[in-house]
């Protein structure tokens, strides 16, 4: 082998192994991203439940946006009712479930909202939960309830009852002969059923019934007061927040202050309000 054919084999033999370093010196290719999972849009699940419902219970559009007319029955009232639907609250209980909760709140046709009908008959509130079950919300129960009067149903509000735990109340009003009275009624979500935990009674007077005429024949006044509101807790224990109560006023004459902090009943889930204060006329 000659000097020149020794060079040619040299500079083939270095441009190979620069070529090899070169290549293993090349970076790996970026792997293609994963795809991203798709998060379900809940609020148009929500709104896909909800007309699902209306769709089922026979919903006509009323004469205002956002009103709705039902052709139901109640005890003290043949129907049909006029009413809307409340806030689409989402939440998440203890085990995990994607919830749905809102209400139906409906006054009679002939008063719906603006005037008062019958004295007898009622409005009706419905309280609906749903539950998220394969990529859809499903009606897991719902409540109806008889809570007004002169054709007006009680007012229907989401409420959160402890870290996990939801429910509604609803707040209804009378005045009758001179007496005034103005309720809520708490309830609880639970994993099949919605329960009532009991009602305060928030207001109540009889100071219409004499008027300023006053005599023998008059009762004692009543003017009693309850505010209300919860007190969340950090504590990683507490099923539900404590429910802190104020009273003040006048029961039968006699002048009365009190304050509570009230947690449901472990057995029956009713919140235990005084009953020498909780005032029905």
């Amino acid at each position: 082998m000659n000097k020149t054919t020794r060079i040619m084999l040299l500079i083939v033999l270095i441009f190979g192994v620069a070529a090899t370093v070169y290549w293993l010196e090349q970076p790996a290719p970026t792997p293609a991203p994963a795809p991203l999972a798709q998060t379900p849009d809940l609020n148009r699940l929500a709104e896909q439940a909800l007309a699902v419902y209306r769709s089922t219970q026979n919903m006509q559009t009323g004469s205002k946006p956002d009103q709705w007319k039902l052709d139901a029955k109640a005890s003290n009232s043949a129907g049909p009712f006029v009413g809307a639907f409340g806030p689409l609250q989402l939440a998440r209980d203890g085990q995990g479930r994607q919830l749905l909760l809102t209400s139906f709140v409906a006054d009679t046709a002939d008063s719906a909202g603006e005037g008062m009908d019958s004295f007898a008959a009622s409005g009706i509130s419905r309280l609906l939960l749903f539950v998220l079950q394969n990529g859809q919300y499903v009606l897991q129960t719902e409540k109806q309830l008889e809570m007004g009067t002169n054709g007006m149903a009680a007012s229907a509000r989401v409420v959160q009852l402890g870290p996990h735990e939801w429910g509604w109340t609803l707040h209804s009003s009378y005045l009758q002969q001179g007496y005034t009275a103005s309720t809520v009624e708490f309830f609880h979500a639970t994993a099949t059923d919605i329960r009532s935990m009991g009602h305060l009674t928030e207001q109540a007077d009889n100071k219409g019934v004499c008027g300023d005429a006053g005599g023998d024949g008059c009762p004692a006044v009543t003017d009693v007061q309850a505010r209300w509101q919860w007190r969340p807790v950090a504590s990683p224990d507490a099923r539900f927040y404590p429910l802190d109560v104020q009273w003040q006023g006048l029961i039968d004459g006699r002048k009365i202050s009190q304050h509570a902090q009230l947690l449901p009943d472990a057995g029956s889930g009713i919140y235990p309000f005084p009953a020498n204060l909780n005032v029905q006329f």
